[in-house]
């Protein structure tokens, strides 16, 4: 009988590697927030290291951490107010003989995730809120990798920095939009195609829900609209704190979580917030408001909307290819739940739909109800 797999801990000699300086380190030294099999974040409250604050958050992954931490740090160049600073990143050996990456944050006190309060919070406080992220996505796309310092570890990031390149440390980086889209039709067994065309590319989907074409022209204004992109950019990865002398009233404290951040045309990020609705994002306030006031910062030629559709085109026919799966269904039945459509207006997105006033917002309790009742209608739960 096979062994069952445990979630990823550090162990001591996990903890002697990363803390050499320190001894007596063991489970009751640390606090673990979550873990998987192949991740875990924990902290420790307790001065470890001279450099370092008295608390201190760890990040353990079994691949590699050190372009994500990289990745952090040039975002820390841009927003040294609101991103934490990397103090460290390695290697440790695991009691049992695995190799696991790690990198060492500040820990930030005082803070809560901006999703477990965001729905209590007024209009005002939230457009506040809102105002404050789009300006650090404005600074982030403000970022010229050829000023970046090298002690950056740039090179580790974005190499040979003087071709623009797109991607990012998980999905890789590319020369070209083509060969990007390329690698996500490959990384996510889409049923899309791309063929070459005289004057550009054409992808189709085998669902026969629609195709785009790219010119070449449309590929090369692409590459030159890439910018520094975090890409999951929602209220689950952003701390707030609460504002001096003000009851529930929060401000931005920090943009965490950079494993998904890269080089993309913003449309590209743009697109992200339509695909993760009812998935990653259970909020459609935060959504909508995103979208109203980053809509701006979208270049509004046509290549962009070519983009949008294109990845809109390969996320449809990659649902549609899986109609049992339990995320697939559980987003239709948010989306149904929530009462919205797509937007007469491209740029759009979803919308409510009309005379749909007061809304309840989408609770945890609520996630549960749904996924147990998704989960019955497949005959995987009694």
């Amino acid at each position: 009988m096979a062994a069952i797999e445990q979630n990823l801990t550090p162990d001591e000699s996990v903890l002697s590697s990363i803390f050499p300086e320190v001894t007596g380190l063991g489970p009751t030294s640390y606090h673990i927030i979550s873990n998987t099999r192949n991740t875990c974040t924990f902290s420790i409250h307790h001065k470890t290291k001279l450099s370092y604050p008295k608390d201190i958050l760890i990040r353990l992954e079994t691949s590699s951490l050190a372009q994500i931490a990289a990745i952090q740090s040039l975002a820390f160049a841009q927003l040294p107010d609101l991103v934490p600073p990397v103090l460290d990143v390695g290697t440790a050996i695991s009691a049992d003989g695995k190799k696991v990456s790690y990198y060492v944050t500040p820990y930030l006190s005082d803070t809560i995730l901006l999703e477990d309060v965001w729905d209590t919070l007024d209009k005002a406080n939230q457009e506040e809120l809102m105002d404050s992220v789009v300006h650090a996505v404005e600074k982030l796309q403000e970022l010229d990798l050829s000023k970046v310092k090298p002690g950056l570890a740039l090179k580790d990031v974005y190499p040979q920095s003087g071709e623009i390149r797109v991607g990012n440390p998980r999905i890789g980086f590319f020369t070209s939009i083509e060969q990007f889209l390329r690698r996500v039709l490959q990384a996510e067994t889409v049923p899309c195609r791309i063929s070459e065309i005289d004057d550009g590319i054409v992808l189709e989907s085998d669902e026969e829900i629609g195709r785009v074409e790219l010119s070449r022209k449309d590929l090369d204004n692409l590459l030159n609209e890439v910018v520094f992109c975090h890409n999951d950019l929602e209220a689950r990865n952003i701390l707030a704190k609460q504002t001096e002398g003000k009851n529930s009233h929060f401000r931005l404290a920090a943009i965490i979580d950079w494993e998904m951040a890269g080089f993309y045309p913003f449309a590209y990020e743009y697109s992200l917030k339509d695909t993760a609705l009812g998935l990653s994002n259970q909020s459609f306030s935060w959504y909508s408001l995103f979208k109203q006031r980053t809509y701006r910062l979208l270049p509004h030629v046509e290549c962009n909307m070519k983009l949008i559709k294109a990845l809109g085109l390969i996320d449809e026919s990659k649902k549609r290819s899986i109609p049992n799966n339990v995320g697939v269904r559980f987003q239709a039945k948010w989306r149904d739940r929530e009462q919205i459509e797509r937007s007469s207006k491209f740029y759009g997105g979803w919308v409510r739909k009309p005379d749909v006033a007061g809304h309840r917002p989408f609770t945890k309790d609520d996630q549960k109800v749904l996924e147990i009742e998704i989960l019955q209608e497949l005959g995987l739960l009694t």
